[in-house]
C-alpha cells in the first residue's frame, strides 16, 4: 500500500512539473492555479507568489514560502530538510537549493542541520547553488554563478564560488518587486523616517 502511494505521489508530482511548463504563461489566472496547484500537493504559500516555468522540486511539505515571492524560470528546491524563503525575495533563472548533503565516508545522506534560511527582501542572480545548513540574512544580494555554503549577514552584496561579502549596502526607502513596490523591514522596523 505504501508503495501504491508513493508511485502515485511520484506521478503526481511529475504531472506538476508538466503542467508547470505547458502552462507558464504569465496570465493571472495561470499564475493562480499553479499557486493553487503547489499548495494541494504540500509546499506552504503565504501569500501571493509568483513561480516561473520549469520549476522542479522534491519533498513539497518541507517547503515555505513567504509572501509576495517572485521565483525565477526552471528554479529547483530539493528540500530534503526545511527550505524557508522569506518575503520579498526574487529569484533570476536557474536557482538551486539543496537542504541536504552526503557523509564523505559512506556516501550516507546528511539531513540533520541542513535547514535553509532565506531571511526576505532578497534578490538572487541567476545560477545560483544554495546549500543546507546556511542562513541567507535579509536584503542580502547573491550574484549570478555564486554557490552559498555559510551564512551571509543581511544587507550585503556577495558573490564567488565560495559565495563572500563583497560589500555591505544599503537598502532603497522604495523597492520594486513583481507584485509592486514596498519599503524594506530595514525602515518599517527601525523607525527610521
Amino acid at each position: 500500500m505504501k508503495r501504491l502511494i508513493n508511485s502515485i505521489i511520484w506521478v503526481f508530482r511529475n504531472f506538476l512539473n508538466i503542467f508547470s511548463e505547458l502552462f507558464a504563461i504569465e496570465l493571472k489566472t495561470f499564475i493562480v492555479l499553479r499557486s493553487f496547484t503547489f499548495r494541494i500537493i504540500g509546499i506552504h504559500l503565504e501569500g501571493k507568489c509568483f513561480i516561473d516555468k520549469g520549476f522542479r522540486f522534491l519533498n513539497p511539505k518541507n517547503i515555505f514560502i513567504g509572501k509576495n515571492v517572485a521565483l525565477g524560470h526552471y528554479n529547483k528546491i530539493w528540500a530534503f530538510n526545511k527550505v524557508y524563503i522569506g518575503d520579498y525575495v526574487q529569484s533570476a533563472i536557474g536557482l538551486t537549493i539543496i537542504s541536504g548533503s552526503h557523509n564523505s565516508g559512506d556516501y550516507s545522506p546528511i539531513t540533520e542541520n541542513q535547514e535553509i534560511v532565506i531571511e526576505g527582501e532578497n534578490w538572487i542572480g541567476a545560477n545560483v547553488t544554495i546549500l543546507g545548513g546556511v542562513t541567507v540574512g535579509r536584503g542580502t544580494i547573491i550574484g549570478a554563478g555564486s554557490v552559498v555554503n555559510k551564512n551571509l549577514p543581511s544587507y550585503s552584496i556577495c558573490v564567488g564560488n565560495p559565495c563572500k561579502v563583497l560589500r555591505k549596502r544599503e537598502p532603497s526607502r522604495l523597492v520594486v518587486s513583481p507584485f509592486g513596490k514596498y519599503e524594506p523591514n530595514y525602515f518599517s522596523d527601525e523607525g527610521i523616517s
